[in-house]
């Protein structure tokens, strides 16, 4: 039988479609738009036709008209890949092109093929009209001077309700605008036009994020904070030289809280704006180390072989994290450990499992604290998801009983459990950190690694995998307002529970405003490539200038080959002077080669002997700099300052790469290949080069040698 299906709002996919949707999913009045259909299976419908009406008037049919050629072109625009992981390939697809209804109006429309008649969709007319820029005033936090205030103000309504509120503001011809979260397309955003969606983008995210923070900042003299956790767009004089405008989707009150903090120095601009949605919490002492990991590392022997031979190359790790050690099914029981399975609502301590002596981890304590007394701390892998069932296994069958039988998850508007839409961990449940009683039923799991174990804190990985508008929490509140708070959220939850047990950690991909409240952040997967690198400086940068303090990345890249030994150091060189220093590699399916990060693994297969001992000499040189670290890191946390401060925030100057770090040190990051002096602009003062102890003179360009274990770093001068 032929089964027909269009979802006007596909699986609301933040940039992708699938081919039962709209085009565009929600048109204007009096816009041409395309209804996506589907009939499976593929084959059964000769023909497809569509009828419809507007209001009560006679009703219109027309056919559809057949893709015969759509798996081709959608694999030419967004890849087989995407086909293999979202999309159906057992149907037809079918197009036609309606106009949306003139403003106020209603649209119905329905199909029938052979006999089967889908349901109804209805669209409404939906037009800009003015509204009162008045109505949108922000709070101002300092002299109101610095703020302007919008020029124009718009709803987006159908005549009842307004959807989305537009404000436009005034823009000078040299205005430039930074923050909005984490960014790895730029750092001066002028010119571009940038949403704030949580999203998972797997590399090459260019204008995609997995942290947004509705936070921008201008060179006018303020910043603008949009208190919203619903979608937002910023065209930044992109598409007028002369304006910058807002577009929100807005709540039921039709409210949209704004805050502008103004001041002459934008430091205090971005503390003002961290403090209020902070504080930004301080992490342990023992976090501003080497970070080592690999998701090759899935055994106890392979972690105490890695962690030997950064010892025995004179390499001080500080932080180890384990991402493959759990059995991949509950993530929070190891991997080869035996037991017996407990009713879902029950939790395990240590004494309850058993771990072979030819396991995978045959005694994940004594490796802790084997670690803990060579002054290493230890983090594990976690993700928010309840995973799909995919194989017998009784604790995970009794965990997911239990987990159903309670109502816990995040729901569909019609109740029933809402399901993973992204690829990744795709069907599984989400935990709902807003219900309490889950809460405790899912940190509780994993309290015996925290109390038993006694490991460190937890790598929150993820986070991005809510998708829908119209989902439910146990809170009361819909996915239109947690999709972009949920991994803040999450994060926190984590973060709360480590810190209610020791003086633990937690370490995120993911976040959204406030989380700097719960540290610390890295930027999640890229390549090693030179672009790469620079693009992950630029999101070190605007995450800085958005509230996140304490940040890092996979230095010399995370995914694919492996970097130069030429990148690979120039990355670490740079990362001696960011706040969090981390290599860390994906998983190598083939194993041989392998494509570790560690300095003994590049050296190896890069055939370069300057790694090893250049690598050690930088990490004496961040062993040096750990007072100082310290110090500014409870600077940053007590005053709401970044550690990282792009210096194009006060000299136009000065290269998109340029940061101070701390209150002391400007860092000049090498971010070509085959260089052996770099330029570096210096604001007017003296300077003093903190390699060689020279005093420069600043207010210039200057030029300075870069021998590969060195880039330009300069002291303020007493």
């Amino acid at each position: 039988m032929t089964t027909i299906v269009h979802t006007p709002l596909g699986q609301e996919h933040p940039y992708e479609h699938v081919p039962e949707e709209r085009f565009p999913r929600q048109p204007l009045a009096g816009e041409p738009f395309t209804v996506g259909i589907v009939t499976r299976p593929a084959g059964a419908a000769e023909a497809v036709r569509v009828h419809y009406r507007v209001n009560d008037a006679p009703e219109i049919s027309m056919p559809a008209i057949h893709q015969a050629d759509w798996q081709q072109k959608q694999e030419e625009g967004v890849g087989a890949e995407f086909l293999e992981r979202m999309v159906r390939i057992d149907q037809d697809v079918w197009h036609a092109a309606l106009t949306a209804p003139a403003f106020g109006d209603t649209l119905t429309y329905w199909f029938d093929a052979d006999g089967v008649t889908s349901d109804v969709y209805t669209v409404r007319g939906e037009s800009w009209v003015a509204a009162d820029a008045a109505a949108f005033q922000p709070v101002l936090h300092g002299d109101a001077s610095g703020w302007s205030g919008a020029v124009r103000a718009e709803f987006l309504t159908d005549g009842v309700t307004p959807r989305r509120v537009r404000l436009t503001f005034a823009c000078a011809p040299d205005e430039r605008f930074f923050g909005l979260g984490e960014r790895f397309n730029a750092l001066d955003q002028r010119g571009n036009v940038l949403d704030v969606r949580v999203y998972e983008q797997y590399k090459n995210q260019d204008k995609r994020t997995y942290m947004p923070i509705p936070f921008l900042l201008s060179s006018a003299g303020f910043g603008l904070f949009v208190d919203s956790k619903r979608w937002m767009q910023f065209d930044l004089a992109a598409s007028s030289p002369d304006q910058w405008t807002l577009e929100a989707d807005l709540g039921p009150d039709g409210a949209l809280p704004l805050h502008a903090f103004t001041a002459a120095d934008p430091l205090d601009i971005i503390a003002a704006f961290t403090r209020h949605t902070g504080p930004a919490a301080l992490p342990p002492e023992w976090s501003f180390g080497l970070w080592m990991s690999s998701n090759e590392w899935n055994s106890q022997a392979r972690v105490e072989q890695e962690v030997r031979t950064s010892l025995e190359n004179g390499i001080q790790p500080s932080v180890v994290v384990i991402e493959a050690w759990s059995d991949e099914t509950t993530f929070y029981i190891w991997n080869d450990a035996e037991y017996a399975a407990r009713p879902g609502a029950e939790a395990f301590s240590l004494g309850d499992f058993t771990f072979p002596a030819g396991g995978k981890w045959p005694d994940p304590k004594g490796m802790v604290d084997w670690l803990h007394s060579l002054g290493i701390r230890i983090l594990l892998w976690q993700i928010p998801v309840l995973k799909v069932l995919e194989a017998p296994h009784a604790q995970h069958e009794a965990d997911h009983a239990h987990f159903t039988g309670s109502g816990f998850g995040v729901r569909e508007a019609d109740g029933a459990p809402h399901k993973v839409r992204p690829f990744w961990f795709r069907n599984g449940y989400i935990w709902d950190v807003t219900n309490p009683a889950e809460r405790d039923w899912w940190l509780n799991k994993r309290a015996y690694l925290l109390d038993d174990v006694g490991i460190d804190g937890f790598k929150t990985d993820g986070g991005e995998h809510m998708w829908g508008t119209d989902t439910r929490f146990a809170d009361g509140r819909t996915g239109a307002e947690l999709w972009n708070e949920y991994p803040q959220l999450y994060t926190s939850a984590y973060y709360e529970f480590a810190r209610e047990k020791r003086d633990g950690l937690t370490f995120s991909r993911s976040g959204f405003t406030g989380s700097q409240r719960a540290p610390m952040h890295w930027a999640g997967d890229e390549n090693s490539t030179w672009d790469a690198f620079r693009h992950s400086i630029f999101a070190g940068l605007s995450a800085a200038v958005s509230g996140i303090p304490f940040w890092g990345w996979d230095f010399g890249g995370f995914s694919g080959e492996i970097p130069t030994a030429e990148l690979y150091l120039r990355a670490a060189a740079m990362a001696v002077f960011c706040p969090v220093l981390q290599y860390h590699s994906e998983y190598n399916p083939k194993r041989d080669p392998s494509r570790d990060r560690t300095q003994w693994n590049i050296q190896k297969l890069t055939g370069d002997a300057r790694v090893i001992p250049v690598f050690k000499e930088l990490m004496a040189v961040r062993e040096k700099l750990l007072p100082y670290v310290w110090a500014e890191a409870q600077h940053s946390a007590a005053s709401g300052e970044p550690m990282m401060r792009p210096l194009k925030l006060w000299h136009a100057e000065a290269n998109d790469y340029q940061y101070y770090f701390g209150r002391d040190l400007l860092v000049c990051p090498v971010v070509e290949p085959g260089v052996n002096s770099a330029s570096c602009w210096l604001p007017a003062g003296d300077w003093v080069d903190f390699w060689t102890g020279e005093t420069i003179s600043g207010g210039a360009v200057v030029q300075v040698d870069v021998p590969i274990g060195r880039i330009p770093v300069f002291r303020k001068a007493t």
